[in-house]
């Protein structure tokens, strides 16, 4: 049996509506052990807060989903207590899952509406005017029935050399790891650990320094329970030896490189490489079936070209350089300068880039925001940009550059840690900490199009890795 952790899952799904890097991989990797193995042998597993028990229940409703969906999730982790996407009003997503903060912060929307106090609706991304216009709806949930999903304590049925694979983080969860080292000695459990990346004590720089500290004893404190550990790239790996190294412990690390895929929804399918590609019969149909269900503000995004940028808004992702060569490429006459979009939710200490936005009115406009784009959204904006820009100081993998090669998109990446190893030889490499390199490479794409033409017909030439391959080599190892 095959015990799969989605706390990480559970914690996220609770306040976010969209998917995060790591919960995309362990949603890819899991449905597909399960459509390879069936639920028979495929079970997944949790830290229950409140009983401070580590539970688990059947996969088996992971196998109708075609795409990770917060309703299911929600349903699954909070059962009565989740309120749907649909049923929930403008601003008061982060408290669908909690009923009595839902109707404290919904009395006080209707006071500010009342009072036609519009500052606190934009504060909050809003409007009265969509605060009024909300009606719930009054079909009946489809995921009311997965509260009643049978809980079982893994203490209870774990036998002697069963798996348990831990794809997400689980650092700063207060009495897992005690749970874990329990199911290793008194259970047998051999106890896998995906890590991402060692971000916390490679740059603390860039995260809160409790952060940190927490982060590097769960680290050392699960060697004490891991039977070995997958990493999702060679820079990651060897980051993890090094670590090891430190501590005196010597255990099995398997590298996993991730997957340059993207999960595009029915409507939605790309067509790789050069947009001529597609199929002529079907283009009209298919640039009106992506179309359907976006929000007007993504649409409008893509009225002029634009360059993308994926992921967390945080200092790591080195946003305000990046700006800073888009403010010198505006000032170059005769170049066609695209708009700079980020899509993404906002992350910590950024403070330099949100005042540079501030101060100069978003670039004068040629710097914009997709907020918290869901699945569809974010498909449409790989589709539609010229390319993507990835220029963090480090990465555990870099997902949103395999993303833009798997729509055919060329990007400029930084030439550090393990992104080099996602895009290959068909994007425009630069050195994250100067602006002049980021600017180059820019420039580059932008002002020479034969040039990024080049790297899209070598995108289309290239068999990319995808989740398959991620979940064929965990099987491969599990075996």
């Amino acid at each position: 049996m095959h015990f799969f952790d989605v706390t990480d899952i559970m914690f996220y799904v609770e306040r976010h509506t969209t998917i995060s890097g790591i919960q995309r991989v362990s949603f890819e990797v899991i449905k597909r052990m399960i459509e390879r193995h069936g639920v028979q042998t495929v079970r997944l597993s949790y830290w229950d807060r409140k009983r401070r028990e580590y539970l688990s229940v059947e996969a088996g409703f992971m196998a109708e989903m075609t795409e990770f969906d917060p309703d299911v999730w929600s349903a699954v982790f909070y059962g009565h207590r989740a309120r749907s996407q649909v049923n929930t009003a403008p601003t008061l997503h982060r408290y669908r899952n909690h009923p009595l903060k839902y109707r404290v912060h919904a009395l006080r929307r209707m006071y500010h509406a009342l009072r036609g106090n519009e500052a606190h609706f934009k504060k909050h991304g809003s409007s009265i005017a969509e605060w009024r216009s909300f009606r719930p709806s009054t079909q009946p949930s489809p995921t009311s029935n997965l509260s009643n999903l049978e809980r079982k304590r893994v203490l209870d049925v774990a036998q002697h050399g069963d798996h348990l694979v831990v794809l997400g983080a689980t650092w700063s969860i207060d009495g897992i790891e005690e749970c874990f080292q329990k199911l290793k000695d008194y259970r047998g459990m051999e106890i896998s650990q995906l890590i991402h990346d060692l971000i916390p004590i490679t740059t603390p720089e860039h995260i809160a320094s409790d952060f940190s500290d927490d982060f590097y004893h769960w680290l050392k404190t699960s060697s004490g329970y891991c039977a070995r550990y997958f990493a999702n790239s060679k820079n990651t790996a060897r980051d993890l030896a090094a670590f090891m190294e430190e501590i005196g412990v010597v255990r099995p690390i398997k590298t996993v490189p991730l997957a340059q895929d993207f999960y595009v929804a029915e409507g939605h399918a790309p067509a790789r490489g050069a947009g001529s590609h597609a199929d002529p019969a079907t283009t009209y149909k298919s640039r009106v079936d992506r179309n359907i269900g976006l929000r007007r503000d993504i649409l409008n995004l893509s009225k002029m070209p634009f360059v993308l940028v994926v992921g967390t808004m945080e200092s790591r992702k080195n946003l305000w350089r990046l700006a800073q060569a888009w403010l010198r490429l505006s000032c170059e006459k005769g170049l066609e300068l695209p708009k700079l979009v980020f899509a993404g939710r906002p992350g910590w200490y950024n403070e330099d880039f949100n005042q540079f936005i501030q101060a100069t009115g978003n670039l004068g406009g040629w710097i914009q925001f997709a907020d918290h784009p869901s699945d569809a959204e974010l498909a449409y904006l790989y589709e539609t940009c010229l390319f993507t820009a990835t220029v963090s100081f480090y990465e555990g993998w870099g997902l949103p550059i395999g993303e833009s090669l798997f729509f055919g998109k060329t990007a400029v990446v930084a030439d550090n840690s393990s992104m080099p190893e996602v895009g290959g030889d068909m994007v425009e490499y630069c050195d994250a900490h100067s602006i002049d390199s980021i600017y180059a490479a820019c420039r580059k794409l932008i002002a020479e199009p034969d040039h990024r033409a080049a790297l899209e017909t070598k995108i289309a030439n290239t068999r990319l890795r995808s989740w398959d391959d991620v979940t064929s080599d965990f099987v491969d190892i599990l075996s």
